[in-house]
């Protein structure tokens, strides 16, 4: 068996009597023992360690705070990224997405070697899947993979290091311009795939949701124990706090699997029944611009050939086609302006740029051939300056759309002097990859944003070598784009976060609500039954408490109706009309059913009855065959017939005076007669940690038991028996129900000055607990000379005239202050038994106490009716059940406080008030010459003890019990001792 780390926390007789338990801390196998167990290898003794250690690492709430804040970046951390930063800080956000990575995969490890069934589960898989997409948050990764042209280029420039980039791979095979248009196709695609993704992280989320759950559910019941009172009222069940059962637990992770699953694969397949799947639309305005400018300008590149000689560049800077070409490449910037404002758009304007995301802000070509390059740029050469360029042709006027439909707006001169620029004057990017101009003055070149904040246009009318000579590149900013779509991919997130979390939550509520919760309920009251089967009548106490409450809440439980004679005439208007009102509303309406009982409920109240009635059944001495057959929950085997165990206890023996004749009297009353009795016995036992064990007719075992509780304990269990001895008879004479009996005519006939008496056997030592019987039928006791003794003393105290006899291993056990109380009357040895001791009483005058709340006087008339015994107990009945669970929670409070170290059991014998007027007959003159008598009679000086006993015998007005009986005895032997006298006798009576 491994031990506890932890070490036993327990202290031994610290709580309240019952049955000793203790709950050793045992070891999961993990799946480390699993994987030993596979290869045959003995597992190392670390081992045991580290699975603890990573067992309570992975459940701590340290671990679960910095995964949960981890687990939120994970989720919208490159979405904040998109909103809130630059490209500059991107590195900021990588090294943060690094430490994500290691800390989920430690955690990973951390659940498998702490966390029994997770290696291979489901879950495992998921959180490894997470993990791994977040490589694509890494800004270096998703370049390389969703990147466009540009990216391709920049990142091969910063592999091959400094120095310009003319001729490379991208530039190689005729196949660049298409591998430009799968670029950008693939960073549209790899966008929408790298959030799709992303959705496997949420089962991150999920996972930590349920966390959360079941640490407030285990905090609530905490702050539950720690703070509910006794008799403290509640109005809902304990339903969410109850410990999660296997199959509940079961159920929880397969709908959540299910949920996790369905949602998944919806993402994931959502986009094949999309046509932009399968085809594109048609191409952006974007794009065919591109296209016709690209195809036009090389067309008269190939036929007037401007870079051959000055004659042939005349011709084309003057020819209409240039002339046309300049014309639509204004069109084309102008009509994807940047500078456009929401402001300057007419009212009767229909559209503008301000309806796309792509506003052009970067015009070049690659590569960086002056050749050709010379005449990309929409110049007239021979025009003189860009002002004259500009003062020949304005675009403003020509493009700026102040009276169409499409309002395109106004470029500022620097943007448009910055396109009448020669070539060579152009922005050289990249490291020379490309060349052109930037119509926004804080974006100089393409790769100052991200590929997801630009769009990348090149001509697709172009043959590969065309292609590779030079090509045309118009790269728009998409910054507004890509930060809406960031935001409402954040907002989707929460959202699929909330149908993950709400779905797995609730989609098993139902079956939680009426099936699962009430099962985990009966699981944990028969847990604590087959802990502690006793407990069960505290069970049943506080479902009934519960089930008043409710009742109470529903309105079910009207209150006393008004009695104030002085009410308004006012109300009693309002009152008639309401009434009148609820009959309108009743009228031709059937009343609603009462719905019938759930089968879980009939359940569960049947297994807190029959518990209650096993505990009731076999009390104390049977709670160990009730717990060991319930705890044997692998078979249905019942094995009621279990060994015996030795145990050391304190029996006493109690028995009702005169019991023939009460029972001829009263005949079908003696049941009640014996079970007031035994009300008053059982409630004043169970008061002081006794245990009632038998009901033989008209007598009664009551056990207080002693293993397990060190000698203080024990030393205060002795004088509790005492006392509860005592308070028996002070409540017998106050009961008013007892009483009634004195003035039964009958018994009064039969029994004259005829009142409930009992006579009192105390003894302790060891016995045999278990069952007694066969299959048919046992009963749970105590076999043991000891508890024959206590009988046996029941029945001497008749002899001896007193109402408690104890012998002297009981006196031992006692505090000092309590056995200097009791009195020693005999030294005795029973006619079987080979050593003597001492017999004691405890001196009470019941006589003493008067009756509390005396009956009226109507005289009972032959048996006494129910209605009488309603009215005069009031405690019995309805009312009595309501108040049942404050007065228990009362009783354990008190009892707890007695149990304390701090009381003192001898307190109470001189601060009771009825055991001060039962001892107030008894003075210290008294106890002083009976005492001396004894001792002389004890020495075999009897004639000395004769004359001190007839002293002692009417010393208090009535006879005194004990010196009778010495009398008796010594008057056998003429006042003298026999020979061989040892200071005991035998007794033979019984």
């Amino acid at each position: 068996m491994r031990r506890s780390l932890t070490g036993d926390t327990g202290s031994e007789g610290s709580d309240p009597p019952g049955r000793p338990s203790s709950d050793p801390l045992l070891g999961k196998e993990s799946p480390f023992d699993q994987l030993d167990t596979w290869f045959g290898q003995a597992k190392p003794r670390r081992c045991t360690a580290l699975t603890w250690f990573c067992g309570k690492l992975a459940s701590s709430s340290i671990l679960s705070v910095v995964t949960t804040l981890l687990t939120v970046y994970a989720l919208i951390g490159d979405d904040m990224r998109l909103i809130f930063t630059t490209k500059s800080e991107d590195e900021v956000f990588n090294y943060i997405t690094i430490t994500t990575m290691v800390v989920f995969g430690v955690e990973v490890i951390i659940n498998t070697l702490g966390k029994q069934g997770y290696l291979f589960g489901f879950f495992f898989f998921l959180d490894v899947l997470s993990t791994v997409t977040l490589v694509l948050d890494l800004t270096y990764v998703s370049d390389t993979l969703f990147g466009d042209s540009i990216s391709a280029a920049q990142q091969l420039t910063d592999f091959d290091g400094a120095g310009p980039v003319v001729q490379g791979p991208v530039d190689q095979g005729s196949s660049q311009s298409a591998d430009a248009a799968r670029a950008a196709r693939m960073s549209r695609v790899g966008t929408k795939a790298g959030r799709v993704v992303r959705l496997l992280r949420l089962v991150r989320l999920i996972r930590l949701i349920k966390f959360y759950q079941n640490r407030s559910k285990s905090s609530a019941k905490y702050a539950q124990d720690s703070e509910a009172s006794p008799g403290m009222d509640w109005e809902e069940d304990d339903d969410d706090m109850q410990q999660e059962s296997a199959v509940s637990k079961k159920l929880s992770e397969m709908t959540t699997r299910r949920v996790v699953m369905l949602v998944l694969i919806i993402m994931l397949s959502l986009p094949f029944f999309q046509p932009g799947m399968y085809n594109e639309d048609l191409p952006s305005s974007a794009q065919y611009g591109a296209n016709v400018l690209f195809r036009r300008w090389r067309d008269d590149m190939t036929s007037y050939e401007p870079w051959a000689n000055d004659t042939a560049r005349a011709a084309y800077f003057g020819s209409k086609g240039r002339e046309v070409y300049v014309d639509d490449f204004f069109m084309f910037a102008y009509y994807h302006s940047p500078y456009t404002t929401q402001e300057a758009v007419p009212a009767e304007a229909v559209s503008s740029p301000l309806a796309s995301f792509n506003r052009l802000f970067w015009v070049g070509a690659h590569p960086d051939n002056e050749t050709l390059g010379q005449f990309f740029l929409p110049s007239f050469e021979g025009r003189g300056t860009a002002a004259g360029q500009a003062q020949a042709y304005d675009p403003n006027e020509r493009w700026g759309g102040a009276d169409w439909l499409y309002y395109q707006g106004n470029l500022s001169s620097d943007p448009v002097g910055l396109l009448y620029s020669p070539w060579a004057s152009a922005q050289s990017c990249i490291k020379g990859y490309m060349r052109g101009v930037s119509l926004m003055t804080d974006l100089p070149c393409p790769d100052v944003l991200r590929y997801n904040e630009r769009t990348v246009i090149v001509p697709m009318t172009a043959t590969a070598a065309e292609y590779e000579e030079l090509h045309f590149i118009f790269v728009f900013d998409r910054r507004n784009g890509t930060w809406l779509e960031a935001i409402l991919n954040t907002a989707q997130t929460c959202f699929i976060c909330f149908l993950l979390g709400f779905g797995a939550m609730t989609f098993s509520q139902d079956a939680n609500r009426l099936v699962l919760t009430p099962i985990e309920r009966m699981i944990s009251k028969l847990d604590k039954i087959r802990n502690n089967p006793l407990e069960a009548m505290t069970i049943g106490d506080e479902e009934h408490h519960r089930e008043q409450v409710r009742a109470l809440k529903r309105g079910q439980q009207q209150g006393p109706a008004d009695q104030d004679a002085e009410a308004t005439r006012k109300k009693l208007c309002s009152r008639c009309c309401a009434a009148i009102w609820r009959c309108i509303r009743r009228r031709g309406s059937s009343p609603k059913p009462i719905p019938e009982p759930m089968e879980t409920v009939v359940l569960e109240k049947t297994i807190i009855k029959i518990g209650s009635l096993l505990a009731l059944g076999f009390g104390e001495a049977g709670a160990e065959i009730i717990g060991q057959n319930m705890r044997g929950g692998d078979s249905a085997a019942l094995n009621a017939m279990i060994p015996g165990r030795r145990v050391e206890a304190i029996f006493g023996f109690c028995d009702i005076r005169n019991f023939t004749d009460a029972t001829e009297v009263l005949q079908d009353q003696v049941m009640v007669f014996v079970n007031r009795i035994a009300s008053v016995i059982h409630s004043c036992v169970n008061e002081f940690f006794g245990n009632p064990n038998k009901n033989i007719g008209e007598a009664f075992l009551l056990t207080w038991r002693l293993s397990g509780y060190p000698p203080a304990k024990q030393k205060k269990l002795a004088d509790m028996s005492l006392i509860s001895f005592i308070k028996i008879i002070a409540q017998i004479n106050k009961s008013p129900l007892l009483a009634e009996y004195r003035n039964h005519p009958k018994l009064a006939k039969r029994l004259p000055n005829y009142r409930v008496r009992m006579g009192f056997g105390l003894h302790s030592g060891w016995a045999i607990e278990g069952a007694i019987g066969s299959e048919f039928k046992i009963d749970a006791s105590y076999l043991s000379p000891n508890v024959n003794m206590a009988a046996r003393l029941e029945a001497v105290t008749k002899q001896y005239g007193c109402l408690i006899l104890m012998t002297d291993a009981i006196i031992k056990l006692m505090s000092e202050e309590v056995s200097e109380e009791c009195r020693v009357i005999d030294h005795v040895r029973l006619f079987e038994s080979k050593e003597p001791f001492k017999l004691y009483t405890y001196d009470l005058n019941d006589l003493a106490l008067e009756v509390e709340h005396v009956a009226p006087p109507a005289p009972v008339q032959g048996t006494l009716s129910r209605d009488t015994h309603a009215r005069e107990n009031p405690r019995e009945g309805h009312s009595h059940k309501k108040d049942k669970f404050k007065l228990r929670h009362e009783r354990e409070k008190l009892k707890a406080e007695r149990w304390s170290d701090e009381f003192m059991m001898h307190s109470v014998f001189s601060v009771d008030t009825d055991i001060i007027t039962m001892r107030s007959k008894f003075t210290s003159e008294f106890f002083c010459r009976f005492n001396m008598a004894y001792l002389n009679y004890e020495a075999g000086e009897w004639g000395v003890a004769k004359d001190m006993l007839e002293v002692t015998r009417f010393l208090l007005a009535t006879e005194d019990g004990p010196s009778a009986a010495l009398l008796r005895y010594m008057k056998q032997y003429d006042w003298e001792a026999p020979g061989g006298w040892t200071g005991y006798r035998v007794l033979q009576e019984k």
